[in-house]
């Protein structure tokens, strides 16, 4: 048996990621009401007193978990289309989404089911939030504004089908990806 002076010490930042995963392990199974700060800190391995040297309440630990799969990611992926044309930019952005979305579908169903809840818990709102995000790029890859209702629903539809519809082959996902972006080029004439 290792003596306790040989164990390496996580980082705060290795020990909050470990609080995060197991939060939202529990959260899913149990979802947020359903959850208490002690079966976060069991299923993270650690005591209720650690956990809450890293967050200051349940509901700060489930809008950490959820944000990067809301936000964080989509900008990154963003970043990362700056450049490309409209059409690859497309591609890459409804690719990256899907592929979140097939590989995340319980935490984002989560998500959706708690909807109402993140409102009380005086959370932006978090629909909107992206809603804003996608139009901007909408924009920026040349729909017009007359097509950016049908665009937005045509994108968000698609996206969201993965929550109900699992498909984590990048292959499948790449030639749904392909066919929708042709349609949304050929529909508004890019």
């Amino acid at each position: 048996m290792a003596n306790k002076g040989s164990q390496k010490r996580m980082t705060k930042e290795d020990r909050g990621k470990q609080i995060l995963d197991a939060a939202m392990t529990v959260f899913v199974e149990k979802g947020y009401n359903g959850t208490t700060t002690l079966e976060i800190a069991e299923a993270a391995g650690i005591s209720e007193v650690t956990l809450f040297r890293h967050f200051s309440s349940k509901q700060e630990i489930f809008l950490e978990g959820i944000k990067p799969i809301l936000y964080s990611t989509l900008e990154e992926t963003l970043k990362t289309s700056n450049g490309m044309s409209p059409k690859d930019k497309l591609d890459y952005i409804l690719y990256e989404r899907i592929r979140l979305i097939s590989n995340n579908y319980k935490v984002v169903r989560l998500i959706l089911k708690e909807a109402p809840l993140l409102s009380e818990l005086g959370s932006e709102n978090f629909i909107d939030k992206i809603l804003v995000i996608l139009k901007g790029m909408l924009k920026d890859i040349g729909i017009p504004n007359e097509n950016e209702d049908s665009a937005m629903r045509l994108l968000m539809g698609s996206i969201l089908s993965y929550v109900y519809i699992q498909d984590t082959s990048g292959e499948n996902i790449k030639r749904y990806v392909g066919k929708v972006t042709s349609l949304m080029i050929h529909y508004c004439d890019l």
